[in-house]
């Protein structure tokens, strides 16, 4: 984080995607360094506590808010990723005028009938997510080489393993466990946020990666056109993690949103 004498504003609140956590945006916040840079962990994710079930994604806002109103953070630039998105966009939906923009890597944010899904894909893949390993070192050569881990950078994949676990006993632990990243793919289609986008009035840049098999790039054009005020940016050769594959694009794409804010 970036802060003191010559720091440029609007700073920088960044949420990261389930799963993960605040640690993975260290390349990107380098490339920033000009601004301040405040990244938050999602409950059950990092260092924050695991809520009881279920998970309802307007508290995701709300937490959101918490943190503004604790930092002082009230009309700064709100960087997302995923569930990270969908958790800035419903902050401000909540409390318009909160952030002066939005730069959104693909959020969770689709078309309804909105409803809880207790069995999905997403959940099942979390659910066999391997826990525990027993050292950072075979962590990471577990997931050096794999997907969706193979195209990440060095520096984010050493983040992950160094910050994303902890060690309890003789293990080294995920600290979002599976069971908690499940319940985040359960409550991703019940928010009904879709319906509500016509009511983000700041500008939203959406960004997105050109290989995405999540949200590919006409479903995030389709997006898009919901917003009142949005554009679209595409990541050549870039999945749906462009911020642990291409932290320097994606930092250089949210600094030209931030200075065309304000010209």
């Amino acid at each position: 984080m970036a802060d003191g004498e010559g720091v440029d504003e609007p700073g920088v609140l960044a949420v990261h995607a389930a799963g993960f956590c605040k640690e993975l945006w260290g390349p990107v916040a380098e490339s920033l360094a000009r601004r301040r840079f405040v990244a938050l962990d999602q409950r059950g994710h990092g260092d924050s506590d695991a809520p009881e079930p279920p998970i309802d994604w307007w508290d995701m806002g709300r937490d959101v808010l918490a943190v503004v109103e604790a930092c002082g953070l009230v009309r700064q630039v709100g960087l997302g990723h995923s569930s990270g998105g969908t958790a800035l966009l419903l902050a401000e939906v909540l409390r318009p005028g909160t952030l002066r923009g939005l730069v959104l890597v693909e959020p969770v944010v689709f078309p309804g009938p909105a409803f809880r899904a207790e069995e999905n894909p997403m959940t099942a893949q979390a659910l066999q997510r391997r826990s525990s390993f027993s050292s950072a070192d075979e962590a990471l050569v577990s997931f050096r080489g794999r997907k969706p881990f193979a195209w990440w950078t060095d520096e984010v994949l050493q983040a992950y393993v160094e910050h994303g676990f902890r060690r309890v006993g003789d293990r080294w632990v995920l600290k979002c466990s599976p069971e908690t990243e499940a319940e985040f793919y359960r409550g991703a289609t019940a928010h009904g946020l879709w319906d509500r986008l016509g009511e983000v009035a700041c500008p939203v840049l959406l960004v997105g990666g050109e290989e995405s098999d999540s949200q590919p790039p006409p479903v995030m054009a389709y997006l898009r056109a919901q917003f009142v005020d949005a554009m679209l940016e595409t990541v050549p050769g870039a999945t749906h993690f462009v911020p642990q594959e291409q932290p320097e694009a994606l930092a250089r794409i949210a600094e030209e949103f931030i200075i065309g804010l304000d010209g």
